[in-house]
Parts: C-alpha cells; sequence; structure tokens
C-alpha cells in the first residue's frame, strides 16, 4: 500500500514543481512499463504526460507562480528522496507517538516531546517540498495560553493521528486523476494542521516532565 502510494506522491511532485512531464521520475514508477507494444507504450506515455501536464496547471492555482523556479535534474531527484522519506517517516512517528501515550510518564513524555518535534521538521519540509501555499492562520502561529494537562495531551495526540493519517491518506496521493482545487485545498489544510499540532505537542509533552 504504502509503495502505492509513494509512486502515487512521485507523480504529484512532478506536478507540484511544474516539472516538465518528460522525466525520469514517472518513467521508473510506472506499473508494467516493459510490457506491451512499442505503440501502446507510446501512447500510455502520452497519456501519463498530459496527466502530468494537467496537474501541474491545476496545483498551480494554490502556488505563488512567482516563486516558481526551474530546477535541474538533480535537484528533483534530492527533492523526491526527501519527500518519500518524510512520507513514510511521519507515519512511523505518528504511530509511536500514540503508541507512547498509552501509559504517560516522564520517559514516555520525553519521547512523545522528541518524536513530535521530528515530525513537525518533516511535515514543514514535505509542505515546502510539495510546494503547498500557507493558509492564513499559519502565518499568526496562535498558541493556546491555558495550561494542558495530559488528559489534553492525549487528546491532542489523537487530533494530531487523525490529521496524519487524513493527509497521506489524501485522494491527491492514492488517485492519479484526483487533483482538483477541493483535494488541494484539504491536503493544505491537513498538512497545515500536522504542523500546528504537532508543536503543541511537543512544547506540551516538555511541560509535562518531572
Amino acid at each position: 500500500m504504502l509503495r502505492r502510494m509513494l509512486i502515487a506522491l512521485g507523480s504529484i511532485l512532478l506536478g507540484s514543481l511544474l516539472i516538465a512531464p518528460a522525466t525520469t521520475f514517472a518513467q521508473k514508477v510506472v506499473p508494467g512499463g516493459g510490457g506491451g507494444s512499442t505503440s501502446e507504450r507510446r501512447d500510455t506515455r502520452a497519456g501519463r504526460e498530459a496527466d502530468l501536464e494537467n496537474r501541474a496547471q491545476q496545483l498551480d492555482l494554490l502556488s505563488h507562480p512567482e516563486k516558481i523556479k526551474t530546477l535541474t535534474v538533480e535537484d528533483q531527484k534530492f527533492i523526491a528522496s526527501q519527500i518519500f522519506e518524510d512520507f513514510e517517516r511521519v507515519q512511523i512517528i505518528n504511530r509511536d507517538m500514540v503508541k507512547a501515550t498509552t501509559n504517560l510518564d516522564n520517559d514516555s513524555y520525553k519521547q512523545i516531546s522528541s518524536l513530535a518535534d521530528e515530525m513537525n521538521k518533516r511535515a514543514k519540509r514535505l509542505k515546502t517540498n510539495l510546494n503547498i501555499p500557507d493558509l492564513e492562520e499559519d502565518k499568526k502561529e496562535s498558541e493556546s495560553k491555558s495550561e494542558m494537562d495530559a488528559a489534553q495531551l492525549k487528546a491532542s495526540v489523537q487530533s494530531l493521528n487523525s490529521s496524519v493519517k487524513s493527509f497521506v491518506n489524501s485522494p491527491v496521493f492514492t488517485n492519479p486523476r484526483a487533483t482538483t482545487v477541493g483535494h488541494l485545498q484539504n491536503i493544505r489544510r491537513d498538512i497545515s494542521n500536522v504542523i500546528a499540532l504537532s508543536r503543541t505537542v511537543k512544547k506540551t509533552a516538555a511541560k509535562l516532565q518531572q
């Protein structure tokens, strides 16, 4: 399942960075690329390139054109490797964090704070590498002034868990044609929630340590 999601994610990367469709990424991740006649492969490639071009145009609606820059092939490979790594890692961190809340003590608070810090950094890098623009709330980065206890920390971790799952299971990453503005708005909301909640969880867990 994760492999298929990462394959779809590679296609999203091509569109979000407005990279030309004919790239080594798209050619390497197409299932069954070695079969079929030459004409069939050519038709499949043409259809894939057209889809990527359409994806790029739709993603551009949520981006800032003035920030788009031309990337070298090496830049593309480096960013793709970061996305694949972060996309998988945030899910592992999420599972470990939820597990750590089953028995809250000083050690688990320390673990949760460390995991939340890593998730925050990786989520921010995903947001940057996928070229996801900010929400207005992102710029404010307001923090709750009320003190949080263990029960509230556990609730925040569960909310973070929901946001992570919503982000990684987005149709944008699983369905090559799910690139409507609504879908893209949702992943922007989800990654923003992951960033904000992981920041809150990190600070709360750190404060709860004895």
